[in-house]
């Protein structure tokens, strides 16, 4: 098939309207190209992503991102409490969903965003109502772990180590989130006072 790589702005542009076709009827708004948020019932947000790969490919993914789960950034607890700074804490990035492609012009584009974006907004619509608990968001996180059902290995996602372990805290897990902590704050190597400022969150959260 011939390349015809398309230009990023037209890309974006042709991707725009197709997710204006989705994701305006379940109460998103598009905050940044390729990005779409609700953010009417904080402080939790439902987000949609369509990410770019390499090789000029598209993948869609969806989730939550929470006010009360910090990342960690520099090696200092920052927070993605608005709109623009929104993150996916609780990530669902199916591997068994089509993908799209720009590199070979905006037929093709085309035709793989309406094979693609009907089943991805139909899926992140199921997502969203399982999702609409703390325990719910708790279960999504489990079964993407246990069933692989996500292009990567859960602790690959940085932030949903994070979120199982934050959600654990205030659904009363506290014996979870510590060992999810822990674990956490080995692995990324933070320093006492991150480690500190995290524990204290998870505490914080069960009423502790």
């Amino acid at each position: 098939m011939e390349i015809d790589f398309l230009p990023s702005a037209l890309r974006d542009e042709i991707i725009s309207g197709h997710l204006r076709d989705h994701l305006p009827q379940l109460g998103l708004k598009e905050i940044k190209p390729r990005i779409w948020i609700d953010d009417s019932q904080p402080p939790v947000r439902r987000l949609f992503e369509l990410q770019l790969l390499k090789g000029a490919g598209i993948k869609a993914c969806w989730g939550f991102s929470l006010d009360f789960v910090p990342h960690i950034s520099g090696g200092k607890m920052r927070w993605h409490r608005s709109d623009k700074a929104a993150m996916l804490d609780v990530i669902v990035d199916p591997k068994k969903l089509l993908q799209a492609t720009y590199i070979h012009g905006r037929g093709q584009l085309v035709s793989d965003l309406r094979r693609m974006l009907p089943e991805a907004a139909a899926k992140a619509k199921e997502c969203w109502e399982r999702g609409r608990s703390y325990q719910g968001m708790l279960d999504i996180i489990r079964e993407t772990h246990e069933r692989h059902t996500n292009c990567f290995d859960y602790r690959n996602y940085t932030q949903m180590p994070l979120a199982f372990a934050l959600l654990s805290a205030k659904t009363g897990a506290l014996e979870t989130a510590v060992q999810e902590l822990d674990h956490y704050i080995t692995t990324h190597s933070l320093d006492d006072d991150q480690a500190f400022k995290l524990r204290k969150l998870g505490r914080d959260y069960a009423g502790i």
